[in-house]
């Protein structure tokens, strides 16, 4: 009997058996299923039917579903691999956007200390940590704050970000679209 092949372009999964012509007859209704089902599993005619038989037979050798389940796994990794680096786009822009912000003020804050002390700009922006000046004990204090608050914000924003991309792996793709 003549072994099948599929054209080298082909971007089907191929069976890791050699293959047998077999002609068979089906009703329309019959091949437009198996062919729907042979497009959404990645799979030619062939492999699909073959795949379909077996499972009907409840043929236990897995190797026969092995194409179908690598097909149907490597879309539902292609969908969420998507939207996990949209997800990832939008942290990235948000910690671009974050640290362009954070210089400019800093250089702002920079520059207003050196229009106003021309010469020892750089000594008057240091901040002692030793204590003894409690202005700069209460600037380190609200400092901490400040920085407190913001990191829990973002702990805030990552965790809503997370519960999006569970939501994905959990199939829930409208609440992680719009969550």
């Amino acid at each position: 009997m003549a072994e099948l092949f599929t054209p080298a372009d082909d971007a089907r999964t191929r069976r890791p058996d050699k293959t047998y012509s077999k002609h068979i007859m089906l009703t329309e209704f019959g091949r437009e299923k198996i062919e729907a089902w042979a497009k959404a599993n990645g799979l030619n005619f062939s492999a699909a039917i073959e795949t379909l038989a077996l499972m009907g037979l409840d043929d236990e050798r897995s190797a026969y579903a092995i194409p179908a389940l690598r097909a149907t796994t490597l879309q539902g990794i292609r969908l969420s691999f998507n939207r996990i680096a949209r997800l990832l786009s939008d942290i990235a822009i948000e910690a671009a956007a974050s640290r362009t912000m954070s210089e400019g003020i800093m250089l702002q804050l920079i520059r207003e200390m050196a229009a106003e002390n021309p010469d020892d700009f750089v000594a008057m922006m240091n901040i002692s940590r030793d204590g003894r000046n409690q202005t700069h004990t209460r600037i380190r204090a609200f400092h901490d704050d400040i920085t407190h608050n913001v990191e829990q914000d973002a702990i805030r924003r990552l965790k809503k970000s997370v519960s999006r991309v569970q939501a994905l792996f959990a199939g829930d793709e409208e609440e992680a679209m719009h969550g």
